[in-house]
């Protein structure tokens, strides 16, 4: 709660504070912090690839693992909310006799279906993946691990940095025999964490051992510049 009531004290400065005259003297400070936080969201992206020379059959087998996978999942506790389809996409390749047989695509009906399941218990990725693997997924794209309190982490972060920026301020007044007189302005980088990517591999490489995988800290930056008036 302290580090937040500082974060709120900054903004309310930034917002009174007044560009400096030409006599007065300035400090320019950057203040930083980090703040590590484990993630408490995985979004596992799975793919189903069918392929066929009847587009009804290619459809209705997609159709089909689809069906099994959410199946599998409901299983886990993993209720429809939580499973989406990202993308499906029908299309036709045609033959390439003109191609080496070792280049040639499969020629028929592709069908293709992206799916993202979204936990909030992380301990289950590692099930989700191998149930994909029992429905015939095709693809396991990645994990993607986030915050869902991000910007609070970042509020803390950036009130830490600007209590950095004033133990500089003031070490540097001190050290000149001069005090802070007030703030002239105040201005905060944006660095909120970026997802973090474990990644994927297609699905039949999977072995019968349970899939296990561990996320790790995200690291929330926060920077501020601050520039302070000081006199005798």
């Amino acid at each position: 709660m302290r580090i937040l009531a500082l974060s709120v004290l900054a903004v309310a400065l930034l917002g009174a504070t007044a560009a400096p005259h030409s006599k007065d003297i300035t400090i320019v400070v950057s203040g930083q912090s980090v703040i590590s936080h484990m993630p408490d969201v995985a979004t596992v992206s799975l793919g189903i690839v069918t392929i066929n020379d009847v587009a009804q059959n290619a459809t209705s087998d997609n159709n089909r693992r689809y069906e099994d996978l959410r199946n599998r999942l409901h299983s886990l506790g993993i209720p429809d909310s939580s499973i989406r389809t990202v993308s499906f996409n029908v299309n036709y390749v045609a033959p390439q006799p003109e191609l080496p047989p070792s280049q040639r695509e499969r020629s028929g009906y592709n069908v293709s279906r992206q799916i993202e399941v979204k936990l909030t218990n992380l301990d289950s990725v590692g099930a989700v993946i191998d149930q994909a693997v029992a429905a015939n997924a095709t693809d396991i794209y990645n994990v993607t691990y986030t915050l869902t309190n991000e910007r609070q982490i970042y509020a803390q972060a950036l009130g830490s940095a600007v209590a950095d920026a004033q133990r500089q301020a003031k070490a540097m007044a001190a050290a000149a025999n001069l005090r802070i007189l007030r703030i002239a302005s105040m201005q905060s980088g944006y660095a909120m964490p970026s997802p973090l990517v474990r990644a994927g591999m297609t699905a039949d490489v999977y072995k019968a051992a349970p899939t296990q995988i561990q996320p790790s800290n995200m690291d929330v930056h926060a920077n501020v510049t601050i520039t302070y008036v000081v006199g005798p």
